[in-house]
This record gives structure tokens, C-alpha cells and sequence, in this order.
């Protein structure tokens, strides 16, 4: 690696990890910019995306959500991540077998936060008659159920 491309890297991560931090911190419209210029840059690269389908997420517009992921999905199709919170967003909407058919992609995923954060999604009693017969990862069976409640108190506002 040389030391241009090497500064360009770090630099892409720094703005990556602002966009995230405005967006933390509630500060919506900065971070939306902030990954709209780097969709503009980077149009064919997941990251953009996954950082706008978060804002989403954070303002509960999971339908919008949903698009973006699945736009990163469509872009990059084994991006674990794109899909886990694509399954996510679909679940917290209410379309719970989508959801699960989603998430269910991620399971046994090379991505250990994606392949958990699926896991917990699919062990949601509103997910389980979606679920039966269905193997879910041994972690996930030892693992806290997550509720709707346990979620709406991290700032996701599903609807059931």
C-alpha cells in the first residue's frame, strides 16, 4: 500500500465514522449529507447506504429504510450487514415473514455482528411462527429473547 492510497483509506473511514457519530448524536440532516456525498463518490460501494438506511432506521422510517438496504444489496449482494439490516428494518415494519426469509441469509454469515444481531431479530416471539422448523444458530439459543419494548427503549419504534 502506498501512502496516498493508505491516507485516502484513512480518510474515507474518518468520514465514514463522522457520519456515524452525527447520526448517534441525532444530528440527522449533517449525517444524511455527509453519506449522500459519499454515495456521489462512491456509487458503487455498499457503506453509503448502509450509513443512510441507519439514519432511517434512527428516525423509524423503516419502509425507507428497507429501500436503502436493499440498494446496498443490490450493489454489493453478500454484504451481511446490507441484509441483516434490511431483515431488521422489515421486521420492525411489521412484515415479519419477509423479515425472517431475510435474516434467516445471514445466519452462519462470516460477519459475527450481522449473523447476531439476525439471531436476535429471529428470536422475537412475533417472529416465531415464521420460524418453526427452522434450525437457528446454537448462540442464538442461549442468547437473551430480545421485545419490542427492549427495542423501542434502543430507539427502534416497531410496529406490531
Amino acid at each position: 500500500m502506498n501512502t496516498q492510497t493508505g491516507l485516502r483509506e484513512d480518510t474515507l473511514e474518518l468520514l465514514i465514522a463522522i457520519g456515524h457519530l452525527a447520526r448517534v448524536y441525532r444530528y440527522f440532516d449533517e449525517a444524511r449529507y455527509l453519506f449522500e456525498r459519499l454515495a456521489t463518490v462512491y456509487p458503487q460501494r455498499a457503506f453509503p447506504y448502509l450509513g443512510l438506511g441507519l439514519i432511517e432506521v434512527d428516525r423509524a422510517n423503516y419502509r425507507g429504510a428497507a429501500r436503502l438496504f436493499g440498494h446496498a444489496l443490490e450493489l454489493v449482494p453478500d454484504n451481511a450487514q446490507a441484509c441483516a439490516w434490511l431483515g431488521a428494518s422489515q421486521v420492525l415494519e411489521g412484515h415479519f415473514a419477509l423479515g425472517v426469509r431475510t435474516l434467516l441469509n445471514v445466519i452462519g454469515s462470516d460477519e459475527p455482528s450481522a449473523a447476531a444481531m439476525a439471531e436476535a431479530f429471529l428470536k422475537l416471539p412475533e417472529c416465531a411462527p415464521f420460524t418453526r422448523g427452522v434450525r437457528i444458530h446454537r448462540a442464538a439459543q442461549s442468547a437473551p429473547v430480545p421485545s419490542f419494548s427492549t427495542l423501542n427503549r434502543l430507539n427502534f419504534r416497531g410496529r406490531h
